[in-house]
């Protein structure tokens, strides 16, 4: 959980810090009772809730594939045409993605965030007044476009606020948000799929706004990324804002050790990593440490998607009628159930993120999911063989894909947004997000086409594939993946990027702090 700040500051002296557990203020009371840390965590619940629309957004299509009126209304999509219902989202993501980075280097993180809420708007408004398919289908894309500006601005701001003892909590939480989302959309679509008129489906699609509409009315009360006040030379907003949030202080005068601390080291990050790096996407490529992270943010990208989960995040229906489970209702209680039990896990897994090691939860969950999948896999064989008419294998079948989910969520669910955000330098975490986020979305896009057809020509064949790349992941992680947990941001550059730079760093870093308590002594 959440650990407790603390509220007595020690007095400043000349001896130099060795980490930022020196500065935490000493308190028995928990943030809850804490003024400035209920107001910031209540304001980060803006870029949390990020995930809920994405989560929305796959089960809603989950659901609706099985609601009559939906069916008729669009001549009940197959094949190729279901694919590309899949992947509309995915497609607007995906064109967003060149020019999200720089808008976030460029203009702050808040801006990009209040620009894909409006497109999402405009996108789920498109789609809940749909008379065709195409309709349909370009609502997506706009909900798609918007989703990518929200998620990768949103994302390093929350890293960039949060409390330092919480940030790890928080940045594996806010992934949580996804099966809120998709919790509403399944059980609102479950509620509605017996009404007779479109409005079975048009309602899920309406409420799909509730995040976009949550983002565009708050995201300006949250402060800027102190960091990237910083980068811009807003030394003094950036002071505020850390003082306002992370000390109580409403001022920018240095009163703070921890803000102190802070500052120094954020001033000095961006120092090197401005001597190290131009800003570019070439600086991927200029030093062996930031092609490693590059390799590293593909392979969390593609395993992102290419671990099995898109066929439960967007074609559960096809899966579920593959085993002979074909009632409607009977399919959305599955994918309401689904989505409950995957909420609560992905919160024990972003629970656990602070506790374990990052690298352990990546082993466990891949081999997990590979177990699992192969099972899945052996039970479908057998049931096609024996024609579906033996139950016990169909919900056998549920059953593992229960377990797959579980070990999904306790590992690279919450996983992966802190480990981008730990490997990551300031002057690469927004375009390092995007590579991730562009991975993911192509990934999808590709899941989108192929899996349909896939499932329609193979049947449990298909399978076979997922459970090959689930233990590709795991040779990969066990292999190239270092583990970050306990470690300093500046020991985890030591480990990319080298002994000589992590010393300067940490030399740098000493010097700062030093002069800035001098000065107020």
């Amino acid at each position: 959980m959440l650990n407790a700040p603390k509220t007595e500051e020690t007095t400043a002296t000349a001896t130099p810090i060795i980490g930022i557990e020196s500065v935490i203020p000493q308190n028995s009371e928990p943030w809850w009772k804490t003024g400035h840390l209920i107001k910031l965590n209540a304001l980060l619940t803006v870029p949390i809730i990020t995930g809920y629309l994405i989560g929305y957004d796959g089960s809603m299509l989950n659901g609706v594939q099985s609601v009559p009126a939906w069916i008729k209304d669009f001549d009940n999509p197959t094949g190729a045409r279901l694919g590309l219902l899949g992947t509309a989202q995915i497609i607007g993501a995906v064109i967003a993605m060149p020019m999200v980075a720089f808008m976030a280097d460029r203009f702050g993180r808040r801006l990009p965030v209040f620009l894909g809420s409006l497109v999402a708007l405009l996108g789920t408004a498109l789609q809940t007044v749909s008379i065709n398919i195409d309709m349909f289908i370009a609502g997506r894309v706009f909900v798609g476009f918007g989703t990518a500006f929200v998620g990768v601005a949103s994302n390093p701001l929350l890293a960039e606020l949060a409390y330092p003892t919480h940030r790890a909590f928080l940045t594996s939480f806010a992934s949580t948000s996804w099966f809120l989302g998709a919790i509403v959309a399944a059980w609102t679509t479950y509620g509605t799929f017996k009404i007779d008129t479109s409005w079975s489906w048009k309602i899920p699609s309406l409420l799909q706004c509730i995040p976009s509409v949550y983002q565009l009315f708050f995201i300006y009360l949250l402060p800027e990324s102190p960091r990237w006040l910083v980068s811009k030379g807003r030394v003094s907003e950036a002071r505020r804002a850390l003082n306002r949030y992370h000390a109580g202080q409403n001022t920018d005068a240095d009163v703070s050790p921890l803000v102190r601390y802070e500052m120094a080291e954020i001033e000095t990050a961006i120092e090197l990593e401005k001597l190290q790096n131009t800003g570019s996407w070439l600086d991927f490529f200029e030093t062996r440490g930031n092609r490693w992270r590059f390799a590293i943010a593909i392979i969390l990208g593609l395993a992102a998607q290419w671990s099995g989960n898109g066929l439960v995040s967007y074609y559960l229906v096809l899966v579920l009628r593959s085993i002979g489970i074909n009632d409607p209702e009977r399919q959305n209680l599955i994918n309401g159930g689904l989505t409950i039990f995957c909420y609560g896990i992905s919160i024990i897994g972003a629970i656990g993120v602070p506790h374990f090691g990052r690298r352990s939860m990546l082993l466990t969950g891949f081999a997990g999911m590979a177990v699992s999948y192969l099972i899945w896999t052996i039970l479908s064989s057998i049931n096609q063989q024996r024609n579906f008419e033996d139950t016990s294998l169909g919900y056998g079948v549920v059953a593992m894909i229960f377990v797959y989910q579980l070990f999904y969520n306790i590992s690279l669910n919450p996983v992966l947004p802190t480990y981008i955000t730990e490997i990551m330098p300031f002057t690469l975490r927004a375009k390092g997000y995007t590579v991730e986020q562009l991975f993911t979305y192509g990934a999808g896009l590709f899941n989108g086409f192929a899996n349909p057809i896939a499932m329609e020509a193979l049947g449990w064949k298909y399978y076979i594939v997922w459970v090959i790349m689930l233990f590709v992941w795991f040779i990969i992680v066990w292999l190239f993946f270092p583990e970050t947990s306990g470690r300093t941001l500046e020991e985890v550059a030591q480990v990319f990027d080298g002994l000589d730079i992590s010393s300067t760093a940490v030399e740098a870093m000493g010097e700062k702090v030093m002069h800035a308590e001098s000065e107020v002594v």
